[in-house]
């Protein structure tokens, strides 16, 4: 099963949110999230719903299965 990873979940949209020379206040406005949401989201202190993952992806342009992992199930 796949899980979402906080970490590469930060370091995606810090990384693109920087190389497209946005504020977290213009990423903000742009994807509908709150800037202190998106600021804890990149301290790996939040997890996003659904929707604002799609949103983030759509505005920095990576796919979600980039901020996913494989985790195994333990027995």
């Amino acid at each position: 099963m796949k899980k979402l990873s906080t970490s590469r979940l930060a370091q995606v949209v810090s990384s693109k949110r920087k190389e497209l020379n946005l504020t977290q206040r213009e990423l903000s406005e742009k994807t509908g999230i709150n800037r202190s949401l998106l600021s804890r989201l990149e301290q790996e202190n939040y997890y996003p719903l659904i929707p604002q993952l799609e949103s983030l992806g759509d505005v920095l342009g990576f796919e979600l299965d980039d901020v996913f992992i494989n985790s195994e199930k333990s027995k």
